[in-house]
């Protein structure tokens, strides 16, 4: 049996699309022992301005000009084909990504596509450690308390030291290649028509899960980090009153950190209701001038404690005067209740096709601008018929929205 390790660096993966600088691979045979190992140096064919300077500075072990004096990966292409289909069994470490890099030079130089199944090592060691977290090769072997090379982030080292932790995992459980394989399912992943089997299914999940954030399906909670969190700073970053309301006229109003988390379609329809009645919705209680006290029970029946309550109340200490109105009550001044708030369908997310729009986000911004030159050059070469017509799709908005995934590859 002949299985091969190998690992990769990235001069730059802007744009999603990863420009490789290092191959690097570890050969052996069913033992473990080395028949082969080295590491590619690769010229990525760039400009200066173009390299990831964060990737330069704290991960590659080498100077920009050591890349540049090397061959580029079109002259590499043969060597790293014949490495991977001469092997029986091929590992890494987020091998996924690698093969996505590999595939993404290969398109660039206009070569075949190099199909091939392969282990993610860290795949494997989550089913041995029961761990969900990401995890790096040093970690990694800290934790399996094995000793590999130093050197870390040079790619042949990398592929030496993941070679070094999947041998651990094997002796800890006294397994073969063969039955670990068989143990962990969910390492097994392929490549082909340069496209992974593993990256592809994540745009696939977190495209549902964005169209359910736009479409008010899906979760209801607003997470730090998630869908439902951003949407909604992007609609309270754009909402615009629909009538000349006065209820609220020039109001601050902060609603309770207790309702806001649990409550996503629910708080973009408050904060139309509010705009609508002259006032504006702030994340900050203690900016407020009013704060929306939404009270919610403990399992043993106390109260949970709300942070933007707290911080209201400290506020008014120090000589704010801020208006603390319960739920209800603040219902009852929209002249809604909470079962009608709660029936209410999700606002429209038209704003996004506004060339005007405020999006923080930079790469929603960059897709949005790509986007919408898009159109404009479409108006100018497509005639259109008669019909219904509709909203823009998420589709639309948002064609290359998954290659923001990519980008973080190096943050792992």
């Amino acid at each position: 049996m002949r299985y091969l390790f190998f690992d990769c660096e990235y001069a730059t993966s802007k744009g999603g699309v990863c420009k490789l600088c290092e191959f690097g691979y570890v050969v052996t045979n069913e033992n473990f022992d080395v028949v082969n190992r080295g590491n590619l140096i690769i010229n990525p064919a760039i400009e200066r301005s173009e390299w990831d300077w964060r990737v330069v500075r704290t991960i590659l072990t080498r100077k920009i000009y050591e890349y540049e004096r090397q061959p580029s990966f079109y002259s590499y292409y043969d060597d790293i084909k014949n490495l991977i289909e001469s092997a029986d069994l091929i590992f890494g470490h987020s091998l996924n990504q690698d093969a996505k890099a590999v595939n993404d030079d290969s398109r660039r130089y206009g070569l075949p596509s190099i199909d091939y199944d392969f282990y993610d090592v860290k795949e494997i060691y989550r089913e041995y450690s029961g761990i969900k977290k990401d995890i790096g090769v040093v970690k990694m072997m800290e934790e399996l308390n094995v000793k590999g090379e130093e050197n870390e982030h040079d790619a042949e080292t990398d592929a030496y030291n993941t070679m070094v932790e999947f041998k651990a995992i094997l002796d800890k459980l006294e397994a073969t290649v063969g039955e670990i394989i068989e143990l962990c399912p969910k390492a097994k992943d392929w490549t082909a028509d340069y496209k992974v089997k593993s990256l592809e299914e994540a745009k696939e999940r977190h495209e549902q899960e964005l169209i359910d954030s736009i479409n008010g399906k899906g979760s209801n909670d607003i997470l730090r980090h998630g869908n439902n969190r951003k949407r909604f700073l992007q609609f309270l970053d754009n909402v615009k009153p629909q009538r000349d309301g006065t209820k609220l006229k020039d109001k601050k109003v902060s609603i309770s950190i207790n309702y806001e988390e649990h409550h996503y379609k629910q708080m973009l329809n408050l904060i139309q209701l509010i705009t609508n009645e002259g006032a504006t919705v702030v994340l900050k209680g203690s900016e407020s001038d009013i704060f929306v006290k939404y009270d919610v029970l403990n399992e043993d029946g106390t109260i949970r404690k709300d942070s933007k309550y707290n911080y209201v109340l400290e506020a008014n200490q120090n000589g704010s005067n801020i208006q603390i109105v319960e739920f209800p009550e603040f219902l009852g001044m929209l002249e809604i209740t909470e079962a009608e708030l709660d029936d209410l369908p999700i606002p429209s997310f038209d704003f996004l096709n506004d060339e005007n729009a405020i999006i923080k986000d930079k790469r929603d911004k960059a897709r949005l601008q790509a986007k919408n030159r898009k159109n404009k050059e479409t108006k100018n070469n497509i005639v259109y018929t008669s019909g219904d017509t509709k909203g823009a799709t998420l589709g639309d908005l948002f064609p290359d929205i998954f290659k923001m995934f990519d980008d973080d590859k190096n943050e792992d």
